[in-house]
């Protein structure tokens, strides 16, 4: 017996996120608008159990591009 097919519509749910996004901070400063961002990512560390210090670090360096 096959089991069913699970579809999950990623571009619908990514542009309600973003909508819904939009939606709560276009009235926003730039600086509210990065600290509502920063709250999300606090948020989600937290939930995920990792730790907050991760969120100062740099990013990494990109890699370097293999020359031709």
């Amino acid at each position: 017996m096959q089991e069913p097919t699970i579809t999950i519509k990623t571009v619908e749910l990514v542009r309600g996120i973003r909508e819904a996004h939009y939606e709560k901070i276009k009235d926003l400063s730039p600086q509210e608008k990065i600290a509502f961002f920063r709250a999300k990512a606090r948020a989600l560390h937290a939930e995920l159990g990792r730790p907050e210090e991760l969120l100062d670090s740099p990013p990494p360096a990109p890699a370097a591009k293999p020359h031709r």
